[in-house]
């Protein structure tokens, strides 16, 4: 009796176990997903992304690593960063740029300074404060030229 009693209860107990991994792993694929997460879907016989274009613009300069200039490199390519900076230049309103100065990255903050600059736009005073005592460090590249900086030069013009 006690050995089949010991069989049940490990029986219960495996079960047990290999229950609470499946679900924890399921639990973990579920944490996985992007917040980002590009759909493409297919509409008109065009692909489309799901996310907004200001969107998909900020995140990718957000997976920067480096501050671009329009040629880098020793063929002077322009970057897929630089053409999402000039896209959101474009495309961003004020209120958005200004917004995007408080982003998580420093290479996002600068892009946007720049942006608001260069579109002649009004800078929210408090925000431009911070731009221009902010010594997070940050890489710039232009031309052959990698060289270390941080956003406070950056946004003031002395990479």
């Amino acid at each position: 009796m006690k050995v089949h009693l010991l069989s049940l209860l490990s029986v219960v107990l495996v079960l047990s176990i290999k229950a609470y991994e499946i679900s924890a792993h399921e639990q973990n694929n579920e944490r996985r997903v992007s917040v980002f997460q590009q759909d493409i879907t297919l509409t008109n016989n065009e692909l489309v992304n799901s996310i907004s274009s200001f969107d998909s613009l900020v995140l990718i300069l957000a997976e920067s690593n480096t501050v671009k200039e329009r040629q880098v490199g020793f063929s002077g390519a322009t970057p897929k960063e630089f053409r999402a900076y000039e896209e959101l230049q474009d495309l961003a309103s004020e209120e958005e740029l200004n917004g995007l100065l408080t982003h998580y990255s420093p290479i996002v903050r600068i892009y946007a300074y720049r942006a608001l600059i260069n579109n002649e736009m009004e800078v929210d005073a408090s925000y431009e404060e911070s731009i221009l005592r902010d010594t997070t460090e940050v890489d710039w590249f232009s031309g052959c030229i990698l060289r270390p900086s941080t956003v406070q030069d950056l946004a003031s013009g002395n990479p």
